[in-house]
Parts: structure tokens; C-alpha cells; sequence
């Protein structure tokens, strides 16, 4: 693959381990509008824009508001469940050693996104930082990895889009970047060779190794 000159990450799933505890704030979301939920039903609605969830599930857009403070609730409840991924750390350490810019790109709101980032430590990792508030248009439009790039005063080109699900490949596509997708709780590997990303990876560990060395 060329190299690139930044890297930028989707966070639940791809850096985070997120996937139980916005679960809970989810089923506790459905329960309290009186919404019946099994998991192929929760699979089969997940979006990572929630709004398109919320529709999906008959939950008026009046409403959506009250779903998210009882979401954010219940996820705080348990956001110290929320922990980085294995090999999360140590890879964006590889990536800025290599004197890559580093982004993140998320449907997170952007409250609970910036709490996570600091109770984790990994705040000061990244010089772009774009949440769901940020952008009209959500995943997969390009609109947030977009202003992200812009942010950084990178190309689309230039650059690695790193995500755990369909809609994070299709973004940087659709972005004109190079993208690298990493199975989750959130995906599977059929999933994401469907949406043929540049790189499959088996972990974030193989990250560094796939890329370009950097031109001297």
C-alpha cells in the first residue's frame, strides 16, 4: 500500500472495547419506549448513526433527545467497563513514532467520547478529533472524515481510515482514502470482506506492519 501521512480511527470497536456497556444503554433505551428486542432484531437495526436506529425502531424524532440523555445515563453507569482494545495503545505509539498524524472519526456523541478519551489516558494521542455533534451528515457520508482531514491539512490520499464496521469502510471510500477494517463485538469478518477494504487486519497489532514505510 502507498504511504500516507496520517491515520485516523473510528473508536468504539476499533480502539475501545465499548460493545457491553452501549449494549446496556441501548436495551435500557428500547425498554423504556416499550420496544421488544432480541439480538437478531439489535443486529439487525445497529447502525452507528443512532438517529437512523431510533427511526428504524418507530421511536419518534420528538423523542430523540429524551432517548439520548437516558442512553448517556445508563452508558455512564458503566463506562468504566470501557477499556482500550489489546495492542491499542502500543500501535498509535508505532504510528507516532513514525511521525504519522493521528485522528479520530466517531458516531460517539461527543460528551461521553471525550470523557472516554481522558479516563483512558489517550487524549493527547490524537490532533483531530470529530464526533457525531460535528458533522449534518453521519457515517457512511465522508462528511466527518472530511472535516477531520481538513482539520489536519492532509489529502484524502495521503491518508488511512481505520474502522470495525461496513459503514467505516464505505466512509473512507467514499472520503478517497485508504481504508483498514478490524473484525468486533459490533462486525465480523464476512461483514467487512463484503465491504472489501484495502486492509484486513486480525488485529491492531499488524497495523504498523501493513503500512508504507514513510518516504525519507
Amino acid at each position: 500500500m502507498p504511504a500516507v501521512s496520517a491515520v485516523l480511527f473510528d473508536w468504539d470497536g476499533t480502539l475501545v472495547d465499548s460493545f457491553a456497556t452501549t449494549r446496556y444503554a441501548s436495551l435500557s433505551v428500547f425498554e423504556h419506549f416499550g420496544i421488544r428486542m432480541d439480538e437478531a432484531r439489535y443486529q439487525a437495526t445497529y447502525r452507528p448513526d443512532w438517529h437512523e436506529t431510533y427511526r428504524q425502531l418507530g421511536i419518534p424524532e420528538a423523542r430523540w433527545d429524551e432517548a439520548g440523555a437516558i442512553w448517556s445515563e445508563k452508558y455512564l453507569e458503566r463506562s468504566h467497563l470501557v477499556d482500550l482494545l489489546p495492542h491499542a495503545s502500543e500501535t498509535l505509539d508505532a504510528l507516532a513514532g513514525r511521525s504519522l498524524r493521528l485522528g479520530v472519526v466517531t458516531s460517539a456523541d461527543r460528551r461521553r467520547f471525550l470523557e472516554d478519551l481522558d479516563r483512558l489516558g489517550v487524549a493527547d494521542r490524537f490532533e483531530a478529533l470529530v464526533a457525531f455533534e460535528d458533522t449534518r451528515e453521519k457515517k457512511p457520508h465522508p462528511e466527518g472524515l472530511l472535516l477531520a482531514l481538513a482539520r489536519l491539512g492532509v489529502a484524502p490520499a495521503d491518508a488511512l481510515y481505520v474502522g470495525d464496521r461496513p459503514e467505516d469502510v464505505a466512509m473512507g471510500k467514499r472520503a478517497g482514502t485508504r481504508t483498514a477494517a478490524i473484525a468486533s463485538r459490533f462486525s465480523s469478518d464476512a461483514m467487512l470482506r463484503s465491504a472489501d477494504p484495502d486492509i484486513l487486519l486480525s488485529t491492531l497489532r499488524d497495523l504498523a506492519g501493513a503500512l508504507a514505510p514513510a518516504a525519507p
